[in-house]
């Protein structure tokens, strides 16, 4: 792309606009890839982790995964937000209460 033209690019029913040339369209498309890479991530993250786990904590898998899929598929933004918070807050409890379930490695 030619400096000083503008990118528009429609993802997740957002209209994001990307102007000054090629780094910053390459930006944007960098952007969105790493969006789809975190809203897979997380709902490969709960998908695979057992239910009783999720009960363990006292909260439900089945309203992780609809949260994820509900948002996504509306094409609503907030996707992201939620797969970063479950990545960044309750993954990592999560992991742990596998670890406590299977008990100590040799």
């Amino acid at each position: 792309m030619p400096l000083g033209t503008s990118l528009s690019v429609r993802v997740f029913g957002e209209t994001l606009s990307f102007t000054g040339g090629e780094y910053l369209g390459l930006l944007g498309s960098l952007l969105i890839a790493t969006t789809l890479v975190t809203l897979a991530w997380a709902l490969a993250s709960v998908v695979g982790t057992p239910s009783a786990t999720f009960a363990q904590l006292g909260r439900r898998k089945w309203r992780w995964v609809a949260a994820l899929v509900v948002l996504a598929s509306m094409g609503d933004a907030t996707a992201a937000l939620v797969a970063l918070y479950y990545l960044i807050r309750v993954r990592p409890r999560v992991n742990e209460a596998t670890r406590v379930r299977r008990g100590p490695t040799t």
